[in-house]
Order: C-alpha cells, then sequence, then structure tokens
C-alpha cells in the first residue's frame, strides 16, 4: 500500500515549503517506476481548508485538491512554513490545528517547516518534547511554549512521529530520509542527487531524537561513537577499542548494534566515506590522498565503497560538484559552495 502523505496549503505559506517536499516525493516515485517497475510508494495531496484557491507567499495562488475534513486518515503530514510572525495567523488556523490533533492522535506523523512548527506547538503536542523552528523566531517561540524543549542547535528534530526543521532544506533533507526508510538508499541517493547534492547535509549529521543515535543511554556505545569521530582516519583495532571501554568484544559489537542498527565497521565506514565526500566538495586533493587520509588504506576499496554509497565514483562525484561551482576566472575573492540558504 502507498504511503499517503497530506500537504497543508495554508494561507500566506512558503511556497517552496511544500513544493520542494512535493518534488522530491515525485521524483521518488519517478526513480521507483523507473529502475523496479513498481508502483508509486508515495500518494501525495494539497489540502487546505476547503477547495478555494489560497494565497502563498508572493501574491501566488495555489489550489488545493482536497479539504481536510475530507480526509479521515493519513500516514503523514507537511506542514509549510508561514511567512512573517505565524502568530498574526493562529485564530485563522485553528481548524487545521484541531485536525492536526486528531491525525497525531490516529497515528499519523507531522513534519513541520520553519514557522510551522507553532501549529504543532499551539496543539499541545510538543510539550516536553523537542523541538526547532526558523531561527528568527527562536526567543518568541520559547516565550510562547516554555514546555518544549528548543534545540537552537540542531536543524531537524525528532520526538516519535514528530520532526521538525528549521528551514526549507532542512525539510528537504527530512524528505530525503523519508525516501530512504521507504524506498530504500539507492532511491534516496538518486532523488538526492537530482536536487542540489553539494549544498545537502544528511539527516543524521543534523537531527536531534530521542532516540539518536547520539543521545541514547548506552553510554559505552556514546563514548565508542565519539572516539570514533575524533578518530576515524586511524586504523582501528576493535579488541584494543572494546579493552579500553572494558567490554568484551562480543558484547561491544552487540551493544552497538542494538543502540545503533549498524556494526561498528559499517558505523566507521560511513564516517570516513562522509569525510572522503567534504573533502572531494572543498578540496583539491587527489583521490588517492583523501582515501588514504580517512582511513582507507586501499584505493580501490574506497572508489567501490564510495559509489555503493553514494551511487558515482569519488571522481565523477567531484565533477558533478565543481561543475556547478563558479569559475575562479569569473570573479575575484574566495571561492565557496553556494551557501544553504533558509
Amino acid at each position: 500500500m502507498p504511503t499517503h502523505i497530506t500537504v497543508l496549503a495554508l494561507p500566506h505559506m512558503l511556497g517552496t515549503s511544500i513544493t520542494l517536499p512535493m518534488e522530491i516525493l515525485h521524483a521518488a516515485n519517478a526513480n521507483l517506476i523507473a529502475s523496479h517497475k513498481r508502483q508509486n510508494l508515495f500518494e501525495v495531496t494539497l489540502a487546505g481548508q476547503t477547495m478555494t484557491p489560497v494565497t502563498i507567499t508572493g501574491g501566488l495562488t495555489i489550489t488545493p485538491q482536497a479539504s481536510i475534513e475530507h480526509i479521515e486518515q493519513t500516514d503523514c503530514i507537511v506542514i509549510p512554513g508561514l511567512w512573517r510572525n505565524p502568530e498574526r495567523s493562529l485564530r485563522q488556523l485553528q481548524p487545521f490545528i484541531q485536525w492536526l490533533k486528531k491525525q497525531y492522535q490516529q497515528g499519523a506523523t507531522l513534519c513541520a517547516a520553519g514557522t510551522g512548527v507553532t501549529l504543532i506547538a499551539e496543539a499541545g503536542l510538543l510539550d516536553h518534547k523537542p523541538a526547532t523552528t526558523h531561527w528568527f523566531y527562536f526567543d518568541n517561540f520559547q516565550k510562547h511554549y516554555p514546555k518544549v524543549q528548543l534545540q537552537q542547535h540542531h536543524l531537524i528534530t525528532q520526538a516519535g512521529r514528530i520532526y521538525c526543521a528549521g528551514s526549507v532544506n532542512s525539510m528537504a533533507d527530512l524528505m530525503i530520509h523519508f525516501v530512504g526508510v521507504i524506498c530504500g538508499q539507492s532511491i534516496a541517493t538518486r532523488v538526492e542527487q537530482q536536487f542540489s547534492q553539494e549544498i545537502r547535509r544528511s539527516f543524521e549529521s543534523v537531527h536531534y531524537s530521542f532516540t539518536d543515535n547520539r543521545n541514547y543511554s548506552d553510554e559505552t556505545v556514546l563514548q565508542a561513537q565519539l572516539w570514533l569521530q575524533q578518530n576515524y582516519q586511524l586504523e582501528v583495532e576493535w579488541p584494543v577499542l572494546a579493552s579500553q571501554l572494558q567490554v568484551s568484544l562480543r558484547t561491544f559489537n552487540r551493544r552497538f548494534r542494538q543502540a545503533t542498527n549498524q556494526t561498528p565497521t559499517a558505523y566507521l565506514r560511513k564516517l570516513r566515506l562522509s569525510a572522503a565526500k567534504e573533502l572531494l566538495q572543498q578540496s583539491n586533493v587527489s583521490i588517492a590522498e583523501i582515501s588514504d587520509l580517512v582511513g582507507f588504506k586501499d584505493e580501490s576499496y574506497f572508489a567501490r565503497c564510495f559509489k555503493q554509497q553514494y551511487l558515482l565514483s569519488p571522481s565523477d562525484f567531484r565533477r558533478s560538484v565543481r561543475g556547478k561551482l563558479f569559475s575562479l576566472s569569473t570573479i575575484t575573492g574566495t571561492v565557496s559552495p553556494p551557501g544553504t540558504g533558509s
């Protein structure tokens, strides 16, 4: 059965906070059909309070495909960011807030972008839970919702079935994550490559969660992760690391997998590949040197792992990224990759 996703059409919303997620989900469906001849896994409905056209940022209008009162149940709800101070719109948005509360109680997952998080907080669903919102409204949000655990240093938060994204691009990160969970990492990587891979950061690197690998209660595994993050380029002797953590190798492997859903070796490989990806994007270091710098002693093995993870060879990935950057000959000053925006 397809996953049904309802995208809310709110007055004065940021259009990109719904169009970008919808385009990502459409791309996922298209890649599924092209790669596996399978039916769509996402069924997306744009819903308003009524089916009357809604005016969004910039004076554009968008026409909902359904009204929320006619959607009895949905799997996931995408809540867009609102232009300017969201408090001005809360009275007008009460029907949406009540509907969100009902859908959440029925099992729906909620995903809000920027100031759209206010609707979830207003419904009382974020009390004593982590959340984030657009940075400009941190103080205001904290003042009006003191029970919410505002995470000012995280672009994405997760509290069970509630996800908050601090910006439009963070919402894109979140959608890529969902595509990976539902469609598989291969499809997610293909979709990611269609949406500005050179400025994206992974969901895992920016999110905060009650169940996040960096926030669970197994202190031994957490210490291991922190050590690996700081020393990923070294040759790791697992028995020695386990001994330093005062556990047997067998116990260490079991607890690491239980806490992170992956083996220590797989976790280390992902750290190394992520570091290699950044070096390919931001430096002119040769691929052989990058392989050695991040801890791969065999360049051919590094290339195979990189292609398996990102669907491109290291050299092809570097070309795909560098082709989108400004040329040094066209401007003066320091050249850097485009910013992530908001």
